[in-house]
């Protein structure tokens, strides 16, 4: 376990975001005190250290990962140089007030010394202090050409602020290169930026994000995305509308004039229709379900980027997309059935009617009517002209601009030797505070150094014949050693050194025994391994905890390969050499070898998993159920349906929809669990809270008992009688993914190997990857899901209820040719064969 307990849960944490914006005068005092003092002050304090030559900072202000207007130029850096990148997310509306003024504190802080700043929008953070010398900043605006006001061009607007705000907040530092897409538009920037001292900042470099709509593979992945989530869109013309948002970035809302059934009426054979909202409306309106197949709302599901690509008509209003869309010179038409109101609350930096290439119309009726005649009434040369005037610097080329006009030679010295291959952008996590990783950095850099400093004091010693240490990876759940444990004590003759939550008091103690341990035995890259270099005669197993090697993992995986967290990677490389490593069959070798290290004689057995040995214990199942249902009350007298997704942002989304899409069918005989596995150490699924007795993540409840428990508001179980109060939640083990596992009647998986874990329980499994053609990509699987297992395998939300529907035909010799090929020395016995090797 090294630095996590995952014995336990903490009830840390467990919080609700306010969207609710604080307009009093309190907020606004708030706001001066932390833009004209207290991030002024920080950031001059931390400057006064020295620029850290190789750092660069991306910084994203509302949204939970990196916008396509960051990831071609992160993805270069990673892939051709070892730089020191740090990521920050204000999430900004989505969060509490106190959560986004701790996101930004440490942006400020870490700001102060880095190298490069890297911004794609504006806000009063990024404009509340002077940057210092030596500091280069870029912004790659999010959006190409220029149509609506935006920044100081909307000042006295009802959009904009007033010229007080203006002279008082700044939104801009003083940037080295600002990116748009023509010189036709330079002079816009200037304005909205306030940049007219200095206007040569913002140049005609093209737009980073539309590299991508000149690769075909992007745009062939594109259509296989989209047919994977609406097959009925094969065969038929694309009709996209995305419309921009109305009000302030915070209160956005969306509009709901268009008239879906209409437009199935005179199109629905030829056409399907796909709905884009802005990514800051957090209220959708719904499409009725009688239109289901020929209009989908796919603002969580593609990207905008892909749907520009797999379009053939646009339908915007007042929306920058008209840029990108006009690199593909088709039709476009402009509903504004609110211009008047929208040109009082923006106003636009071209005449509207004359800049639009395309119909500018009012009402359904008129859409209709000229798609009805698109053929005769759609004129390319006019957006050809369009594309030539706004978007002439986008050719497919910026990313390699922007990066020789803004970072130059300097970063040449930090060149890898060979170029990584491969997409990189999914690697920052948002969910993490920027202090508590340096805090936890520090944490264990103290306890590596006692540790080390102990082991290698006692490492002279003779070696203990006969102990056994047992070391988990943060990740790993509590019982990943039992089975082994058990066939230890069977045999009767060795000592065993369990696995500790490690700390500067005890590490010391620790390390002198484990100094002296005959076999070391891992379940993953436990971070005590990377902080001592292992005696000669100390024999290194690794039992694969991820029972299966379906991915790059451990020293393979993107972030050892990119060392995207250079300090810590630095402090704690992965470089144990084991004398043996556990398998289940020898075609999965070569890719155990490529994410373990083999000692110079070491060797590979296929004996099984010693985890999975816990599937045929009876024991260890009817235990299981039990604290289930204390933990669960609602879960008693059901059949159980299991979602075992790999961690990622957008899985609780997933799992919300799904789960709301089943309730209707299932709700009285089913109850589903959801779980994130092979991620973060400790993470916890919040289901919704609408899906409560239905849809669950039984780590996250538990979290909410240990809650309770310290705010003594525990009491009786009403439907249930369990005296809640009489438990102590602090001690309680958490249901693990392998006990979900044995007592689920159904199995749904996506790319987490421990999802195999169900061919050997023998239960019903599904693969659901709503997301495989962007996500499931990323993940550069060894094995194609869609080669072994083709039979079980969904995009569709609506074909995986139905397969759950018939779950009485299941064909479970698909899962026992699965297990016969990959996982065939599984049988309850491998821990009995480890140990009979070590004898």
């Amino acid at each position: 376990m090294s630095f996590v307990n995952n014995r336990r849960v903490s009830g840390k944490n467990i919080i609700r975001s306010s969207l609710e914006l604080n307009r009093s005068t309190a907020a606004m005092v708030k706001r001066w005190l932390t833009r004209k003092i207290l991030f002024p002050v920080l950031y001059h304090i931390y400057a006064l250290k020295p620029i850290q030559q190789d750092k660069v900072i991306f910084m994203e202000i509302r949204f939970s990962e990196l916008t396509d207007s960051y990831q071609e130029i992160f993805n270069e850096l990673v892939r051709n140089y070892e730089l020191d990148i740090h990521c920050h997310f204000f999430r900004q509306g989505f969060v509490t007030p106190k959560n986004e003024l701790k996101r930004q504190i440490d942006f400020v802080k870490d700001a102060a010394t880095a190298k490069y700043l890297i911004y794609n929008d504006s806000s009063d953070t990024q404009g509340s202090f002077r940057v210092r010398k030596g500091t280069h900043v870029l912004n790659t605006w999010h959006a190409c050409g220029a149509f609506k006001k935006f920044g100081f061009s909307t000042m006295n607007k009802i959009f904009g602020g007033t010229e007080k705000e203006k002279a008082t907040y700044g939104l801009h530092p003083e940037y080295d290169l600002v990116t748009v897409s023509s010189p036709e538009i330079e002079w816009a920037y200037v304005e909205a930026m306030g940049k007219e001292k200095h206007p040569e900042c913002v140049k005609a470099t093209g737009i980073s994000r539309t590299d991508v709509f000149y690769r075909q593979s992007f745009i062939d992945a594109a259509y296989t995305h989209l047919y994977d989530v609406m097959p009925e869109a094969k065969g038929k013309k694309v009709i996209l509308y995305a419309p921009t948002f109305r009000g302030s970035a915070r209160l956005a809302v969306t509009p709901d004039m268009l008239d879906v059934g209409a437009f199935y009426e005179h199109f629905g054979e030829e056409y399907v229709m796909l709905i884009k909202h802005h990514p800051l409306v957090k209220q959708r309106p719904s499409i009725p379900v009688e239109y289901s197949k020929f209009a989908v709302d796919m603002t969580t599901m593609l990207s905008i980027s892909e749907l520009l690509c797999v379009s053939d008509i646009c339908i915007t209003d007042y929306s920058s997309l008209i840029f990108e869309y006009s690199i593909f010179e088709k039709p476009m038409i402009f509903f504004a059935y609110d211009l008047a109101n929208y040109f009082d609350w923006r106003g636009f930096y071209y005449n509207f009617e004359e800049l639009t290439p395309g119909p500018v119309c009012y009402t359904n009726s008129e859409m209709i009517e000229y798609i009805e005649h698109i053929d005769e009434r759609f004129d390319v040369d006019q957006v050809k002209a369009f594309r030539e005037r706004f978007m002439s610097s986008c050719d497919g080329h910026a990313t390699r601009r922007i990066m020789d006009q803004f970072f130059g030679n300097e970063i040449e010295k930090y060149r890898r030797e060979e170029p990584l291959s491969g997409d990189y952008h999914t690697l920052p996590e948002v969910n993490t505070f920027k202090r508590d990783e340096d805090a936890h950095l520090e944490k264990m850099k103290k306890v590596m150094k006692k540790g080390r400093r102990a082991y290698d004091k006692f490492a002279g010693k003779p070696i203990v014949k006969g102990r056994i240490a047992l070391l988990a990876d943060e990740g790993s759940d509590w019982d990943v050693f039992v089975a082994l444990e058990k066939a230890i004590k069977k045999a009767g003759k060795y000592e065993i050194l369990s696995d500790i939550v490690f700390n500067e008091k005890n590490v010391a103690d620790y390390m002198e025994k484990l100094s002296r341990a005959e076999y070391i035995v891992c379940a993953g890259e436990p971070y005590i391994m990377r902080m001592i270099n292992v005696r000669k005669d100390t024999k290194l197993i690794q039992i694969c905890p991820e029972l299966l090697p379906l991915y790059p993992k451990w020293k393979n995986s993107k972030e050892s390969r990119s060392r995207y967290k250079k300090e810590e990677c630095r402090l704690f490389p992965i470089h144990s050499e084991y004398s043996l490593i556990m398998g289940s069959a020898e075609e999965e070798n070569k890719y155990i070898e490529a994410n373990y290290s083999l000692s110079q004689d070491g060797k590979i057995v296929n004996i099984g998993n010693v985890t999975l040995d816990m599937l045929f214990d009876q024991e260890y199942k009817k235990a299981a159920r039990e604290r289930l249902e204390l933990v669960c009350p609602y879960a008693k007298g059901k059949k159980i349906v299991l979602f075992m997704g790999k961690d990622r942002d957008a899985l609780t989304g997933y799992l919300n929809n799904i789960m709301t899409y089943m309730h209707e069918k299932f709700a009285r005989e089913y109850v589903c669990l959801g779980m994130a596995c092979d991620g973060r150490p400790g993470i916890r699924m919040q289901i919704a809270e609408y899906l409560e007795g239905f849809g669950v993540d039984p780590k996250y409840i538990l979290g909410q008992r240990v809650n309770q428990q310290d705010a003594n508001t525990l009491d009786v179980d009403e439907a249930s009688g369990i005296r809640f109060d009489e438990i102590d939640w602090k001690k309680f083990p958490p249901i693990t993914l392998l006990e979900a596992c044995s007592i689920a009647d159904v199995i749904i998986g996506d790319y987490a190997s421990q999802t195999m874990a169900a061919t050997v329980a023998e239960k019903p499994l599904f693969l659901w990857v709503p997301d495989r053609v962007t996500y499931g990509k990323a993940q550069e699987m060894y094995m194609d899901y869609e080669e072994l297992l083709p039979e079980i395998i969904t995009s569709d939300a609506k074909e995986l209820v139905e397969k759950i529907e018939n779950v009485d035909e299941y064909d479970m010799g698909i899962l026992k040719n699965f297990r016969e090929r990959y996982l065939p020395q599984n049988d309850g016995k491998a821990a009995e064969r480890l140990v009979e090797l070590l004898q």
